[in-house]
Order: C-alpha cells, then sequence, then structure tokens
C-alpha cells in the first residue's frame, strides 16, 4: 500500500573555469573529474534502469555554468585527452602490477571501468547534456535550473536587479539548453530570504528546494515540518531537506560513504609512484595531482590501509542501500497515519557526492532505485512537481531565511576573510544597472560589450569563490577570479562610457568567458521588486 512519497534530488554544479589560454589548467581537472566519477556514471545507471524496464524518476538540477561547460567543444575536447590519458595509465598498471595478484586486479578493473566511459562518452557525440535531454524527454528526469553562476542571492539582494539578472539568465539558459520552461530551480547553497520569492513566482518557478529549517522555522509553524511543502506569500512551493535522511549520507561519523570496506578518496598513484612514471598522467608542469586511480579502501583511521575490494564494497553498497529504502518505510509508517495527504520524504543532494567523494556513489543510487521499485515498500519515488500535481492544497508559510551551510546562515560566504569580494561586486552592479538605463538603443560594438560587462559580473559573483576563500581551498585562485572578473567589467565600463571601445578586446573576453551565448544585458533594468 502506498502511504507516501520519497523525492531524490540531485544537485549538479561546477563553478565555469575554461582557461584556453593555459596549455594545462590544473582547474579544468575539476570537471573532467567530476565526468568520470560522476556524471558518466550516473548516465550509465540511467540507461541501464531503462534498459531494464526499471521505473524511476528523479529530480536533478544541473547549474548554468555546467550546463555551459558540457556544452562547450573546446572543454568537451580537452575531456577526451583526460580520458584518453586515464585510459593509457591503466593500460600501463595493468603491466607494472602484474606480479601483485590483488593489485592487478583493481588495474584491471579501472582500465575496463575508463573503456566503459569512453563508450558512454562516445555514444552520446561527446556532450553529456545529450543524455540528460534525452532522460527529461523520457520523464525519467525532471532536471531543474539554479542562478546563473550559482551567486548567493540574499547576499546579492542589495541590488535586487542583480538577483533577478541572475535567476533570469539561469533560465534561459535551461531554456536553450533543454528546450522547455524549468518547473523547478535549487537555490544556491539552498540560501533563502524574504521576497525571493516574489522574483522566483514572477519568473514563473513553481517550486524550490531549501535547508530544513527554512521549513521548520516558518511563520506560521507548518503543521506537518519537513513531511509535506509550503507555499510561500507569493504562491512558491517549497521542499524542505529531510534531517534524517540528509544525516545517513552527508554525516561524517555515521554517513554510507565513511564505511570501510569503501575505496579511499585520499590514496591516488599520481601522489604515491615515482615521478618519472607519472609524469606523463599529472600536470605538465610536474604538479602531482590525483589520477582517478586509487587502490586503497578506507579501512579504519589509519595509515596502514588495506587494499580496495571492489566485490566487498558492493556488498556494502546493497548493505546501505537496503538501510535506505527500510529507513524511508519505516518513515512513512510512522507518520503517515498523522497527516491527512500522504507525506513527502525530500532528500537532496550534490551529485558530485556520489562518484567523487563516495566512489560507490552511482552504486548506491542505482540500487536504492531497484529495491524502492521493486520491493514491497509504502512508498514511490516521484519528483516535486508530482507531488505538487497530486497535493496541490498547500499550507501558507513564510519560509525562515537560510542555507544549508554551516551554521545554516550565510556567514560560509561572507566573513571576514571574503567580505572584501561583496564591495567590488555592488560596485560593479551599480554601474552595471546605469548602463543598463542609458544605453536603449546601442549600436552592434556597445551591445557586445554590454553583454560581456553582464557575463564578467555575473562570473564574479559566483558563491564558488568565496566559499573557496572562507576554506582555504585553492584560494589564491578565486581571488585572482574574483579580480579578474572585476577588472575586466571596469574596463569593459570605462570604455563603454568614453566611447573608446576596441573590438579586439572585447573578442578576446568573448572567447575567453564565454558563457550564456544569449545573454541579455537588459536585464539588469527590470523592476525592483
Amino acid at each position: 500500500m502506498n502511504q507516501g512519497y520519497v523525492s531524490i534530488i540531485l544537485h549538479s554544479h561546477m563553478p565555469f573555469v575554461r582557461h584556453p589560454e593555459v596549455d594545462d589548467s590544473l582547474e579544468e581537472r575539476w570537471l573532467f573529474e567530476a565526468i568520470s566519477e560522476c556524471y558518466l556514471p550516473l548516465i550509465n545507471v540511467y540507461d541501464n534502469l531503462i534498459k531494464d524496464d526499471i521505473n524511476f524518476k528523479i529530480t536533478m538540477s544541473i547549474t548554468p555554468t555546467l550546463m555551459s561547460m558540457l556544452e562547450d567543444s573546446y572543454l568537451q575536447n580537452r575531456y577526451l585527452e583526460y580520458l584518453e590519458k586515464s585510459i593509457d595509465l591503466s593500460e600501463k598498471e595493468k603491466s607494472r602490477t602484474k606480479n601483485d595478484k590483488a593489485l592487478n586486479k583493481l588495474a584491471y578493473f579501472y582500465n575496463e571501468r575508463f573503456n566503459n566511459l569512453m563508450s558512454t562518452y562516445k555514444n552520446y557525440d561527446y556532450n553529456l547534456m545529450n543524455a540528460f535531454r534525452k532522460f527529461d524527454d523520457l520523464g525519467k528526469l525532471e532536471l531543474i535550473t539554479s542562478a546563473a553562476t550559482h551567486g548567493l542571492l540574499p547576499l546579492l539582494m542589495a541590488n535586487p536587479e542583480t538577483v533577478i539578472a541572475q535567476l533570469a539568465t539561469g533560465i534561459q539558459s535551461y531554456i536553450d539548453s533543454i528546450g522547455h520552461v524549468p518547473k523547478g530551480i535549487w537555490l544556491p547553497e539552498c540560501a533563502y530570504t524574504y521576497s525571493l520569492d516574489r522574483i522566483l513566482k514572477d519568473l514563473g518557478i513553481e517550486y524550490f528546494i531549501s535547508e530544513s529549517t527554512a521549513v521548520l522555522n516558518a511563520s506560521p509553524k507548518p503543521r506537518y515540518g519537513t513531511y509535506a511543502p509550503i507555499a510561500t506569500p507569493n504562491g512558491v512551493c517549497t521542499f524542505g531537506r529531510d534531517i534524517e535522511a540528509s544525516h545517513q549520507v552527508w554525516s561524517n561519523f555515521t554517513g554510507y560513504p565513511g564505511d570501510p570496506s569503501y575505496r579511499e578518496f585520499y590514496r591516488d598513484i599520481g601522489f604515491e609512484l615515482p615521478m618519472e612514471y607519472i609524469k606523463p598522467y599529472i600536470n605538465k608542469g610536474g604538479i602531482r595531482l590525483d589520477t582517478g586511480v586509487k587502490y586503497y579502501k578506507i579501512t579504519e583511521k589509519t595509515d596502514n590501509k588495506e587494499y580496495y575490494n571492489r566485490r566487498n564494497a558492493m556488498e556494502k553498497v546493497n548493505e546501505h542501500a537496503k538501510h535506505f529504502v527500510s529507513s524511508r518505510h519505516n518513515q512513512i509508517s510512522c507518520i503517515y497515519k498523522n497527516m491527512e495527504q500522504p507525506p513527502i520524504i525530500v532528500c537532496p543532494y550534490d551529485t558530485e557526492l556520489f562518484g567523487h567523494w563516495w566512489f560507490e556513489g552511482p552504486e548506491f543510487i542505482d540500487n536504492v532505485i531497484r529495491r524502492s521499485a521493486e520491493e514491497r515498500v509504502n512508498y514511490e519515488i516521484i519528483t516535486p512537481s508530482q507531488y505538487l500535481g497530486k497535493y496541490p492544497m498547500i499550507q501558507c508559510s513564510n519560509p525562515c531565511p537560510s542555507s544549508w551551510g554551516e551554521n545554516g546562515d550565510y556567514s560560509v560566504w561572507m566573513n571576514p576573510s571574503n567580505d572584501w569580494v561583496y564591495k567590488e561586486i555592488h560596485g560593479c552592479a551599480e554601474n552595471m544597472k546605469r548602463l543598463a538605463r542609458i544605453y536603449d538603443d546601442p549600436n552592434d560594438l556597445q551591445k557586445r560589450a554590454l553583454n560581456q560587462a553582464a557575463r564578467e559580473l555575473m562570473l564574479a559573483e559566483a558563491s564558488d569563490w568565496t566559499f573557496m576563500i572562507k576554506n582555504n581551498t585553492t584560494d589564491q585562485y578565486a581571488v585572482e577570479r574574483v579580480k579578474k572578473h572585476v577588472e575586466r567589467f571596469n574596463k569593459l565600463y570605462e570604455d563603454i562610457t568614453k566611447d573608446t571601445l576596441e573590438s579586439i578586446f572585447i573578442s578576446k573576453l568573448e572567447e575567453l568567458d564565454n558563457i550564456f551565448k544569449n545573454i541579455n544585458y537588459k536585464v539588469y533594468k527590470k523592476d525592483v521588486y
């Protein structure tokens, strides 16, 4: 008997990193690792589920920056080179490890895996968006969007036009790629504040995903907590993250990914084998990097790691998926009798957890879907929009400002280490608004410059940069990116206002920062809410 629903929501995001001016960009590998470890494996999971006639429905947000990179021919070719090197390295590893049976078995595993990834990549004509569009068309995925460059919207509200521009450009980018209007949106970092719902409503968004506290601390207090969506004062619905389902996957202490049988993330041959052997497969500057070939399992909290055993890891996946499914079944059994409509358990996660940080994550997703479809469970996996279609009577309540970051607030993205960023981008935003008001009928060169200025501003606003600065992870790169985009914006602003534009300079920026081909700078003229 169906007593409730579960919604699995995967948030897929990478900052816009594209460096044709550099021969071998370290940061472009972030995308390549995610493609090899997360996106292609999940595509294989979806294809196999369809092949086996297993019904499934997953919600997947793909941010506009990630969509742009996946569809970019330059990055597609760079990834192809990366994957070819992975295959070549795994071939060499088969030979190098021939005298160690356990290690050699793993080398063959990686070689087969990389070749399988290549086959999938070619099958979709080197463009992963071809796969995601297919699954969306088949009704297996409900693709949703996000803000243009993943700007933390509450911290941009000093200039509401900037928030409108981020959202409107993100939605237009989705339409350009997917071919229809998105029903839902993933607010960057699940960060919400009052009045955002009015903008979302005017842009045609039906729902967004929020942190549990946004719903639990809403006013008036929601009757069913996070087990049902709430409607904001402007009629946009929000679904709060389920705490129990989140902890089972995310928790550093009790979460599934930390099991000793799973692959150890931090032991990679790129850091362990002799430089003369590994050099062709790392950075051309000789900087040691992850290769994706990792031979050890987590074991325990010890430096004496044991070899990874794929069979044992898959047994653990089966065990954890069984536990996850039974937990959702038991949750629903406990709460459905106290509700006037079936509950929905919302399970939102970063896509990159599944495969990158948790190597066995895609197999976990596969196992959960199969068990949910084939076993006698009391729930159905659906999307938020499907739930709203079935149960349109939603309690009205005003969500609490919040995020899914540390402390549930915005402090990760604005603190003494990175608050200088907002002074820079707010100043640029004021000038962008001024340009949009003044240049209502620009000539072709001015229009190109105005659109490029909008791109540079949005790229500077990405929440990734302030996150990296706060956490001291590639913080130098993040600082350089902010300063570079601000500098480019200021140069464009000066050239536009002084009528000293040069086509060569604009063309250079259009090549370097080629995101959002249909961007319209006039979005900064939108009414303030």
